[in-house]
């Protein structure tokens, strides 16, 4: 390892001696040291020691991110990989994956494959019955004799140096100087570059790609969870949790993140290492795929009570939106007053300028949008739809929650045409959708369709 560098959020606005950064938005009202020190952040320069305490409580509120220059030794990070081999293909990419982790000690467990694996230059141990991912890595991880260990799914394209930078982020507790040193991070993982349409369709909007800016992960944030297709650990800190819930055949990922950040773990999301991973091959696979997603959201709001809610904003907000799209715009405006006039009371007791609570209320009223949008087609698309067809408000309502914000992920990286990308996009979330209402019907728990509405006085600001 050698140099680290400290990255500013890429939600960051700053007026005289308050700043508001971090996801969730943080407000900080600055001193004039302070201010100075911020300044220098902003040209590039590196804080002095004598500005530690406000480094690390920036860094703490997931406003400034901290990147390691350099590598950890291979010898200190073991691989455990879960595998399932019902093909010759998935033999090969699985010896392709471990020969570009060449150099690591790797171990790969075989959860009861129904064909024989068979891996050079990695420890191979067949478990007796298929018992799931979760209990194949914990399985792995009470064979691991190094301090971290990088858990790493068989459809991965990933390389020993990618991985060893990773390492570095978590070894770093001196480098950076605060108590804020991660223990898990993820990197950004990529569609695979076929050239079939779901792959094309993919490499906008995979499902296990959290975007290109780093943040720290937490509940509430643009982040909230990392995927386990690569997740690099202190083996110590995943021992104490006990590993992976293996009564969870999908979303164990999820649920380890969530009891890591409720035991003050830092996790981080970090995008300047990237890997890739297989896509569904077939439609069917696809849509299964998404469906399986949204079965497992249930059993995770059993666990994490109001982490789940599709929507999370003020009724005022959310009224805003509703109207909007049902053709209401002068209620809606109404609604988005209102709004307002709650967010300037609480902002002026705090004192901060005009400037910065625009600029929050702004952006809080456009999540809200895009959140509502998105629980709208994604959750609760079956009773929508049964609305539009009695209601042409609700019908104006789906469509837009449908397009704009399909046509704006479209914009942002085509990569087939418009109509297929938003055919593709709607049918993923209604497979999405139907798996919780099948999952809620079955285990008789419907929490994870339920939105969580935010008292008036709460300014909070997700993404």
């Amino acid at each position: 390892m050698t140099a680290h560098l400290l990255r500013r959020d890429r939600l960051w606005i700053r007026h005289d001696n308050q700043l508001i950064a971090g996801s969730p938005v943080r407000f900080f009202r600055l001193s004039d040291a302070g201010r100075a020190a911020v300044v220098d952040l902003e040209n590039g320069a590196t804080p002095t020691q004598e500005h530690d305490p406000l480094t690390e409580r920036l860094i703490t509120a997931g406003a400034l991110h901290p990147l390691v220059e350099g590598h950890l030794d291979a010898a200190l990070v073991t691989v455990v990989i879960p595998a399932y081999a019902a093909k010759a293909a998935h033999l090969r990419r699985l010896q392709a994956l471990v020969d570009a982790l060449g150099g690591l000690p790797v171990i790969v467990i075989d959860d009861a494959s129904p064909i024989a694996v068979h891996v050079s230059h990695a420890t191979v141990v067949r478990l007796d019955s298929n018992s799931g991912p979760a209990a194949a890595r914990n399985h792995g991880l009470g064979l691991v004799e190094t301090p971290f260990v990088a858990f790493i799914d068989s459809d991965i394209h990933i390389t020993r140096a990618d991985v060893c930078v990773l390492a570095a982020q978590l070894a770093n507790h001196v480098a950076v100087q605060h108590r804020v040193a991660a223990k898990v991070v993820a990197p950004r993982v990529l569609a695979s570059k076929r050239r079939s349409i779901l792959a094309r369709f993919e490499r906008n909007t995979a499902p296990l790609d959290m975007g290109r800016h780093a943040t720290k992960v937490a509940h509430g944030a643009r982040v909230s969870y990392v995927p386990s297709a690569v997740l690099v650990c202190e083996t110590a800190t995943v021992r104490d949790l006990h590993g992976f819930d293996e009564t969870l055949r999908c979303g164990e990922d999820v649920d380890l993140v969530w009891r890591l950040i409720a035991a003050d773990v830092v996790v981080r999301y970090e995008p300047s290492v990237t890997c890739t991973h297989e896509t569904r091959r077939g439609l069917l696979p696809f849509l299964t795929q998404r469906f399986n997603y949204g079965s497992s959201t249930v059993d995770l709001a059993t666990r994490h009570r109001g982490r789940l809610a599709p929507l999370r904003a003020r009724p005022t907000s959310v009224m805003s939106w509703v109207c909007l799209g049902a053709g209401w715009p002068a209620v809606a405006l109404a609604c988005a007053l209102l709004d307002l006039a709650f967010m300037t009371q609480q902002f002026k007791r705090q004192h901060i300028t005009n400037r910065l609570m625009l600029a929050m209320f702004v952006k809080n009223f456009l999540n809200t949008g895009d959140r509502l949008a998105d629980a709208v087609v994604k959750v609760w698309w079956p009773i929508i739809v049964v609305m539009a067809t009695f209601s042409d408000s609700v019908s104006g309502l789906l469509a837009l929650s449908i397009a704009v914000p399909g046509l704006i992920a479209y914009v942002r990286q085509p990569t087939l045409d418009p109509f297929s990308f938003l055919f593709l996009r709607t049918l993923e979330k209604f497979s999405y959708g139907a798996g919780v209402w099948v999952k809620g019907f079955s285990a008789r728990d419907m929490n994870a369709l339920l939105p969580r509405f935010l008292p008036m006085s709460n300014s909070s600001v997700s993404g």
